[in-house]
């Protein structure tokens, strides 16, 4: 919090209280709070801001309500844009289908028989594909499992058209053409400027599953036409060529200043989703005897590829939200190096939903840092005591237990998985409920609350010590980049409903003006 003026120049802060006063100037801008409240510009930690703006050109598939729905939301689409090339889809919600049945492909066949569909349902670790999407993937009852992915089989054994995690929905995404840059641009541009307008001033963003995608390009792009109105961090693929990464490393500080855009962790993947039962789990799924979910390493090269990448310099992050999952994130970072060189890579794991609870102690002792979007908890309330039942449940979303263990967290939305704005996310930390916007009526979710002096510093100056960079980030001391987020009204005097309606009124990076309400 400062409300204390705070002085700003060159992109900096150069003082705040009674020294801000004397460091005025005749190009000095004062900002008078009055009843509202200035934070840290707030960074969110892990996001799929290309991919997410490029989903928001497809079909929006939240509102299915079942198979029918589906279909029916596909059809008006084509009737509105008609049958040329791909139909591409995200959003629809199986725990919202009666029955949590999964969506037939029978009804997808019944209004594109000739044209390729591809619907990702909202988590992204599944889909369903129609019978002509299939064909032109070659997908048959004899096509084999990808080594982390399953391709859904019906009795009969053929194809259902549903796809399980990358390496199966990668069968028919690698056909769908690439957008181009200006396709990008554009869509990314809508989504910065959604950004700035909730205060955030810094995005991690993961395009690492799609190496068509070619963020440099497009971030150098964006930089130079003035449109780049947050800093991003671009994370790449775990397993790539090193000296590849190096290179597209340099390329783009030629371009870009670090400080506003740069390469920042290597993804890997070792598991899914809880909502898909491909989370992976220590025990069967209490609602799928024999079901422990899907190991995304069937191949076992994920410890060498962390090792490489740590004794390389790289810092990793590993994509882990079942218990087992996180148990062996932790030992692949154990392994990868002295204790003290994996803290100061800063490998994280990402997600860190479902814990048992000793590991949340080998998380501090390891170094790593968590990186959990609180924001899940409203989604997997739901489900969450039907996968794992009650005992499994007090391992899930321990923010309580990381913090009070001294461990590293970052919060972030997983846009566009979860809305960008960060004060629902903040909403669920503080209750262990969903915000009212949802519709949840459930009781709070088992675990520890935080507090709000916790959740803001997780959304800024724990963002920044998960990327190594509190020295400059996350905070508004003497030194510091001068990202500041102005709130409507002083959030601390809010109730946390009231709370997910403050509205962020002015957003400044580097002391540039990136947002401002209309007066």
């Amino acid at each position: 919090w400062r409300e204390a003026p705070l002085a700003l120049g060159e992109g900096r802060v150069l003082a705040w209280g009674a020294e801000a006063a004397a460091a005025r100037g005749p190009r000095t801008r004062v900002v008078s709070l009055a009843g509202r409240c200035a934070t840290p510009g707030l960074h969110d930690a892990h996001t799929h801001l290309l991919g997410g703006a490029l989903a928001r050109e497809a079909i929006d598939l939240r509102p299915a309500t079942s198979s029918e729905h589906l279909a029916q939301i596909v059809a008006e689409w084509l009737a509105e844009r008609g049958r040329e090339g791909w139909v591409y889809g995200r959003g629809f919600e199986v725990d919202d289908f009666p029955g949590r049945a999964w969506p037939e492909r029978r009804h997808l066949d019944a209004v594109a028989p000739d044209v390729p569909v591809l619907l990702r349902r909202r988590d992204g670790h599944a889909a369903i594909a129609n019978a002509e999407a299939l064909r032109r993937a070659g997908i048959t009852r004899d096509t084999p499992d990808p080594p982390g992915g399953r391709v859904v089989r019906d009795a009969a054994g053929e194809p259902s058209g549903i796809l399980l995690e990358d390496p199966a929905l990668e069968l028919v995404t690698s056909l769908i053409p690439a957008p181009d840059l200006a396709t990008k641009r554009r869509a990314v541009a809508r989504v910065l400027r959604d950004a700035a307008a909730l205060g955030i001033t810094w995005l991690q963003d993961d395009p690492s599953y799609d190496d068509r995608l070619a963020p440099g390009e497009l971030y150098a792009s964006l930089h130079a036409s003035g449109e780049l109105l947050a800093r991003v961090s671009v994370w790449q693929r775990l397993g790539r060529d090193l000296d590849e990464l190096r290179a597209e490393r340099a390329w783009l500080a030629e371009r870009v200043p670090l400080e506003r855009a740069r390469y920042g962790q290597l993804k890997g993947y070792l598991d899914g989703s809880l909502g898909s039962r491909t989370a992976l789990m220590h025990g069967d799924y209490s609602d799928a005897p024999g079901t422990r979910g899907v190991d995304l390493d069937e191949e076992g090269e994920l410890a060498e590829r962390v090792r490489a990448a740590h004794a390389a310099g790289f810092q990793v992050g590993l994509h882990a939200i079942g218990d087992l999952a996180v148990t062996r994130a932790l030992e692949h970072f154990a392994a990868a190096g002295p204790r003290e060189e994996v803290r100061a890579r800063r490998h994280r794991v990402e997600h860190a939903q479902h814990f048992r609870l000793e590991d949340v102690a080998r998380l501090v002792e390891v170094g790593a840092v968590a990186s959990v979007q609180p924001i899940h908890l409203a989604s997997d309330l739901l489900v969450c005591a039907e996968r794992l039942g009650d005992e499994r449940c007090r391992g899930a979303f321990p923010w309580r237990e990381l913090l009070d263990a001294g461990a590293w967290v970052a919060f972030g939305t997983d846009f566009p998985i979860e809305p960008l704005g960060p004060l629902a996310g903040i909403y669920t930390a503080l209750t262990r409920q969903a915000p009212p916007a949802r519709g949840v009526d459930r009781a709070p979710f088992v675990g520890g609350r935080l507090s709000l002096a916790e959740c803001l510093r997780a959304y800024t100056l724990g963002a920044a010590e998960a990327a190594g960079l509190e020295a400059e980030l996350g905070h508004l001391r003497e030194g510091a980049h001068a990202d500041v987020a102005v709130f409507s009204r002083d959030l601390r005097e809010l109730t946390p409903a009231e709370l997910v309606e403050a509205r962020c009124e002015l957003t400044l990076r580097g002391g540039e003006v990136v947002f401002e309400a209309a007066s």
